[in-house]
């Protein structure tokens, strides 16, 4: 089996820059401690966010994960900028390869809105993965707790559809953030777990 690729992207507030509350640059140690490749980059702006998709692509990253804040809408840069779900999909349509997976570490980051998005574009990920909790937002000490538990699993097992439910299990176990998985079926994506 070949070795995991994982891009991480950090855009988290200045204010969590100060406090050292780097997210992605965890993912990025964890991925490697596990003996997958990645690679890390800040990214303040969305031109620098295209330039890591791009960097991402030419680099046939299978991950993109993307540590930032975001809400419903959708995600907020460290500069300050919204990217509203269709802008964040938009953004990945030039990416060749498009990543396997969009890991998204935001508040909401595994709502609904995104992947109606990018199932009103030509290209997708194969699986978005990320948080739905109205009610409890992602914190770092949840984030860095729960990323093991996906990595681990992807590294070790590989990027396939029960090591992505087997994950969610696990990380809705130990945190209230509600993690979804969903996959592409080649027309609309499908929601693990599925709503009850």
């Amino acid at each position: 089996m070949s070795k995991l690729k994982t891009f991480v992207a950090e855009s988290v507030s200045p204010e969590d820059f100060y406090n050292s509350r780097w997210e992605g640059y965890v993912v990025e140690e964890i991925v490697r401690l596990l003996g997958g490749r990645t690679l890390y980059r800040i990214v303040v702006t969305p031109a620098l966010l295209t330039d890591a998709i791009f960097l991402a692509a030419s680099n046939k990253c299978d991950v993109f994960h993307l540590s930032c804040h975001g809400d419903d809408t959708g995600v907020e840069l460290t500069d300050g900028t919204e990217l509203s779900w269709k802008e964040l999909a938009d953004a990945f349509q030039k990416a060749n390869p498009m990543p396997s997976a969009l890991i998204l570490s935001s508040c909401l980051g595994g709502d609904q809105g995104l992947a109606q998005a990018f199932e009103k574009h030509k290209r997708q990920p194969k699986v978005i993965f990320g948080t739905e909790s109205q009610n409890k937002e992602l914190t770092f000490s949840g984030a860095c707790i729960s990323w093991p538990i996906l990595y681990t699993d992807l590294v070790k097992r590989g990027m396939r559809r029960e090591v992505f439910i087997d994950a969610v299990k696990k990380m809705n176990q130990i945190t209230p953030h509600e993690f979804v998985y969903r996959r592409w079926d080649g027309e609309r994506y499908l929601r693990y777990p599925s709503r009850k």
